[in-house]
């Protein structure tokens, strides 16, 4: 009996294997999120960036649209330790107001974040296709929570979920660019970061 091709049993990856051919992805989808936009980030570019069968890729997801949910939060972990230092993240010590504006300006820089490379349109495809980018209150509030365990001199009275709606609206602004007056952009997003900052510090 002549077994065909799809009857073949997959390939079974090594756990170290797997990490590491997954972490390859990951490093790879951000380069080409900037240079194509999320709708033109095809699995090919991926896997031929990356060095791998593109067939390997369907093994860690089902489509583009779970690994672009991936990578953005695998990027949003690795921009932490980029503008907190350890001390902060070790408990050694809290940040102060400029600290914390220079981290949410970062959010939307287009050198180092994978927001300023997306749009609307991308969140709405992801929204459809994954239950990732629904909105979660508890979710959100508690990222609001685990910001704020790092900040000296919040206020007492601060409103974690208007906290985390603002940081939303702050990260829509910068998807949202193109739509915007160009030449007041710059003001828009300071505006917006110095509300979310007056809403945290006393």
């Amino acid at each position: 009996m002549v077994t065909k091709e799809y009857d073949m049993p997959k390939r079974v990856i090594p756990e170290e294997e797997r990490n590491s051919i997954k972490l390859t992805m990951l490093e790879a989808g951000f380069p080409l999120l900037k240079e194509y936009g999320m709708t033109h980030t095809t699995v090919s570019k991926l896997t031929e960036a990356a060095g791998i069968a593109k067939g390997t890729f369907y093994h860690f997801w089902k489509n583009k649209e779970e690994y672009m949910t991936d990578l953005i939060s695998y990027h949003r972990k690795k921009m932490i330790p980029l503008y907190i230092d350890g001390d902060v993240l070790a408990g050694k010590r809290k940040v102060g107001r400029d600290e914390v504006k220079r981290f949410l300006l970062a959010m939307i820089d287009e050198e180092v974040s994978i927001y300023a490379h997306m749009t609307l349109e991308d969140e709405a495809k992801l929204i459809r296709q994954t239950d990732a980018f629904l909105p979660d209150p508890v979710k959100e509030s508690a990222i609001a929570v685990n910001l704020l365990d790092h900040v000296e001199g919040v206020r007492e009275d601060a409103d974690l979920p208007l906290i985390a709606n603002m940081i939303k609206i702050f990260v829509i602004a910068a998807e949202s660019r193109e739509e915007l007056q160009e030449e007041a952009y710059g003001r828009t997003v300071d505006t917006l970061a110095e509300s979310i900052l007056d809403l945290i510090f006393e």
